[in-house]
């Protein structure tokens, strides 16, 4: 039973809900109106639910919103709908739907692992996913969409490697442009990896020329999707957006005069008042226009700052940003900087024997680890921006380990 991926999936969610359930996790502070619950999801759900459609996403009301993708917005929508707003019935619930799919997330990493390296790594990988406590956080104490992208995005790799293996037909194709409309309504930024699976598939693919009718028939199905969502930003907006217009904000929070490279919280409309009262006079597509053209003249203005700016978000992409870590009167500031990068080094290690051992799926790994974080370069990278690749950096470290286990010392002996 202990070697079934159902049983470890089943561990991992039971274990979740525990940590809900007993850590009261469902108790999220009230502060600012509940706007923890959520941040600007939150908000954007509150207002679908008592009516207002997909609006406002500060405290204030600013009509018409397309802030974030809609899809986990009208989740938590629904839930706010039948068991109440902001309240622990409603917190519960929407924690328990992000841990489900934060434990099917073994399940993807087991058959991943499966077919890349062998059964043994595949089992522990899971596990390790299941029970280790950084994996658990994302989903038990945040409501955000970050553990069912790192689902979906697991299951895109996962129907890659399955599709490279047979040739896929029309079906299959269908199946797999449903899935990135599905991820694009849940986080756009993710959508960046399409490119690389599809060009993976094509490569190795032994009739190329065969898989372009396949490819074309996924890329429209996945435009089909997102349609519905790009006709209500024109009839609302009255312009052409791509699903979510809060780049250019995110973009000049961290690239400005006063921003050192990283957020600038304090002049974000979604905590400063005064920015939020400018946003709601002039509106969200307005906001966004005034943030696009402060980004731009700093690019021209001050390149040399961006440069800078965007190395150091790198590097802190993978040890985490700053950040006061305080535990019994101690700062382990440097501590959750080591952790972090001691996990990103290891899984590095992991990918480079990975391509050394010419496993098949390596590059496609490679490029998971290497081109999906470079939007998050230009904007302040959070940790949970890293989250959707952390079971395929999960997989990698335990694969690093499993080779690892197979290295025999020798040490000299002297003789008496």
């Amino acid at each position: 039973m202990l070697r079934s991926p159902l049983f470890i999936v089943l561990v991992a969610l039971l274990l979740r809900l525990a940590v809900i359930t007993v850590g009261h996790t469902y108790h999220i502070t009230p502060r600012r109106d509940h706007f923890q619950f959520g941040w600007e999801m939150g908000r954007l759900a509150r207002s679908i639910a008592t009516g207002q459609g997909f609006s406002s996403p500060t405290d204030l009301e600013t009509g018409p919103s397309a802030w974030a993708p809609p899809l986990y917005p009208y989740i938590l929508a629904g839930v706010f709908k039948v068991l109440g707003v902001y309240t622990a019935a409603s917190a519960w619930v929407i924690l328990a739907f992000n841990s489900v799919f934060a434990a099917l997330t073994c399940l993807t990493i087991y058959r991943i692992a499966e077919r890349i390296y062998n059964p043994v790594v595949a089992r522990a990988a899971a596990w390790t996913w299941a029970l280790f406590p950084y994996a658990i956080y994302w989903a038990v104490r945040v409501v955000w969409e970050t553990s069912l992208t790192a689902f979906l995005l697991s299951l895109a790799l996962l129907l890659t490697l399955r599709m490279a293996d047979a040739r896929p037909r029309t079906r299959g194709w269908v199946w797999f442009g449903l899935l990135w409309g599905v991820i694009m309504l849940t986080n756009t930024a993710v959508v960046s990896m399409l490119p690389f699976c599809l060009l993976w598939l094509l490569y190795y693919s032994p009739r190329r020329s065969s898989q372009i009718p396949g490819i074309c028939l996924c890329l429209c199905t996945a435009a089909l999707v997102v349609s519905p969502w790009i006709v209500r930003n024109y009839t609302v907006f009255g312009k052409f957006v791509f699903i979510r217009d809060n780049l250019p904000l995110e973009m000049h929070m961290a690239n400005n005069d006063r921003s050192a490279g990283l957020w600038t919280r304090n002049e974000h409309p979604g905590n400063d008042p005064e920015a939020m009262q400018r946003f709601q006079q002039v509106g969200e597509i307005a906001f966004m226009d005034e943030m696009r053209t402060e980004v731009h003249q700093f690019v021209r203005e001050h390149p040399a700052e961006l440069a800078q700016f965007t190395l150091e978000r790198a590097v802190y992409f993978w040890i985490a940003p700053p950040q006061a870590t305080i535990v019994n009167g101690y700062d382990l500031e440097i501590s959750r900087h080591v952790n972090f990068f001691l996990g990103s080094a290891f899984a590095f290690a992991g990918l480079w024997l990975t391509l050394r051992r010419r496993k098949h799926g390596g590059a496609l790994l490679a490029c998971f680890l290497i081109f999906y974080p470079l939007p998050y370069y230009l904007v302040n990278p959070f940790p949970r921006y890293k989250h959707p690749i952390e079971p395929e950096m999960i997989l990698l470290i335990v694969y690093l380990f499993w080779e690892a286990s197979h290295v025999q010392l020798r040490w000299p002996v002297r003789k008496a």
